[in-house]
């Protein structure tokens, strides 16, 4: 099966949840059904768990009890693959995300913030220079109190670091190979908070010019620059 980048990169830009679903459905029949290797099955872990991801960020705003469940389930299955390859740097930076996206308040904060400051912690020590795991634990910092180690300071540093190494990825990089378009995002968004609506206009600028029918950046960020 080819991999979600390539199949559904544009149902993820547009937010076609109901595509999304049915490749989230696919995923799971091909690991039921059978005649998949270890390293297959754990391959589909982290493209079931990367789509769940994707569409809770889409639905959670309107259906937060589906946004949460979808989570979840990401968390599973990301911990299914984690048994198989402990050392998967992709897996830990995604599922540090997942467990801080579940975060609603300080009760959950305190409960699920340490989960996932260990989570974004092993896969830095596994993969310092994946461009993945510094945007995830950027945008992990943009969400993380001073008090804790986050704020806009090291999320800015840390998202800025993941431009630059997305930046020396070359075209053509195998799965997992997502996540340009999310950095300058990110980037722009803290610095919008801070400020620097010129810099953030030109990031969103340079997410569009990657994917024009983003509607996270084309209707909600770069208009919220005006506002």
């Amino acid at each position: 099966m080819p991999e979600p980048t390539e199949r559904f990169q544009h149902q993820i830009e547009i937010g076609d949840v109901a595509a999304l679903d049915e490749a989230r459905l696919e995923i799971q029949r091909s690991i039921a059904v059978g005649g998949l290797d270890d390293e297959q099955i754990a391959a589909r872990r982290y493209d079931w768990a990367y789509l769940n991801w994707r569409v809770s960020n889409i639905v959670r705003a309107s259906d937060r009890k589906r946004g949460k469940a979808l989570l979840k389930e990401a968390e599973q299955q990301l911990d299914l693959l984690l048994e198989r390859e402990p050392d998967n740097a992709e897996a830990h930076a995604l599922k540090g995300t997942v467990i801080g996206d579940r975060i609603t308040g300080a009760l959950s904060g305190a409960l699920l913030g340490r989960k996932s400051s260990a989570s974004h912690k092993q896969a830095l020590e596994l993969a310092p220079e994946n461009p993945r795991v510094a945007l995830l634990r950027g945008v992990g910092f943009y969400y993380t109190p001073k008090t804790f180690g986050g704020g806009s300071d090291v999320a800015e540093e840390e998202l800025r670091r993941a431009v630059e190494l997305f930046g020396r990825q070359p075209d053509g990089t195998n799965w997992p190979n997502w996540g340009r378009t999310d950095a300058f995002a990110w980037l722009g968004i803290v610095l919008t908070d801070r400020g620097a609506v010129d810099e953030a206009r030109s990031l969103y600028q340079r997410a569009l010019a990657l994917q024009p029918e983003n509607v996270w950046i084309r209707d909600e960020l770069l208009p919220s620059l005006s506002e």
